[in-house]
């Protein structure tokens, strides 16, 4: 996936006595192999940056493509 592609991911059911977490907007990030090692090492992975400046690993599993046009 190319940076710039924005996602949505996916949100968690209330469980256990814990709150729901509603799903999250979000863009693909720049893959910096410096900081996040060789992409080969963890195919799947993608850097994702959310609105407020974090940043995380999250596996193509817990998010769908919303519009893959660049940002």
């Amino acid at each position: 996936m190319r940076a710039g592609t924005r996602i949505e991911l996916h949100g968690t059911p209330a469980m256990g006595g814990y709150a729901a977490v509603p799903p999250e907007a979000a863009i693909i990030g720049r893959w910096v192999a410096k900081r996040h090692g060789p992409r080969s090492a963890m195919p799947g992975w993608h850097v994702v940056k959310f609105s407020d400046g974090g940043a995380l690993l999250v596996h193509e599993s817990g998010f769908r493509v919303t519009d893959n046009r660049k940002a």
